[in-house]
């Protein structure tokens, strides 16, 4: 399976102008140690959906967690997590880690956070499940989290922020954001607060957003 992820993420990155070559398990690009990227599946022992964790270091103390789902068994779980990292992630970490920016896949727009100047650069929230649902992404989802990410103690270091929303039924929902790998009391609020969509099926919608600081 590490042969399928490399192959996979050495393709991706080359469509994008990104030359990556393997040292062990680590992608890096050519005469660089940072940054360095890696894919990790795990498939669950009792047939359910598996894992795919993907790595990416930005230096020797900061690195970059995110985690995937897998539907399907063995290849076909794993090829479908790393198809949802090249949808959700993949452009923002793209532009924040290896300066290569598409306007038509992701927002940048310029953030103040802890008296400093960032540019932010913003995935689409992506839908998984209830795909015959029109889905209209609710215009305050995205100026709620801005507005938390304003009042947020930010240092003068790159900085990165997950958003995950599960719509359950019956008006049940689950929320997790989290900003450099831990859970972020005041983002999960602001998600929270915002009138999603609700639907009686489940379904989830996932957002990546990545903070640099601003010259």
């Amino acid at each position: 399976m590490d042969r399928l992820i490399q192959n996979y993420l050495i393709d991706l990155f080359a469509d994008n102008g990104i030359a990556l070559e393997a040292d062990e398990d680590w992608l890096l690009t050519e005469g660089e140690d940072f940054p360095a990227i890696r894919g990790i599946w795990h498939e669950d022992k009792e047939g359910g959906m598996g894992r795919l964790d993907i790595d990416i270091v930005l230096d020797e103390e900061r690195t970059i967690e995110e985690s995937f789902g897998g539907i399907g068994k063995g290849k076909e779980g794993c090829r479908d997590a790393l198809d949802s990292f090249a949808r959700n992630d993949f452009h923002v970490v793209l532009a924040a880690c290896w300066h290569t920016v598409n306007g038509r896949k992701l927002g940048v727009r310029e953030l103040v956070a802890g008296g400093q100047r960032f540019t932010a650069y913003i995935g689409d929230f992506t839908l998984r499940g209830e795909k015959d649902a029109p889905m209209e992404i609710p215009e305050d989802g995205l100026s709620a989290l801005e507005a938390a990410i304003a009042t947020a103690p930010l240092t003068g270091d790159v900085h990165w922020i997950r958003v995950f929303y599960g719509n359950v039924g019956d008006g049940k929902n689950q929320v997790e954001v989290l900003l450099d790998n831990e859970p972020w009391a005041a983002g999960h609020k602001a998600i929270a607060s915002v009138d999603w969509p609700q639907h009686e099926r489940y379904y989830s919608l996932r957002n990546f957003i990545a903070l640099l600081p601003a010259d």
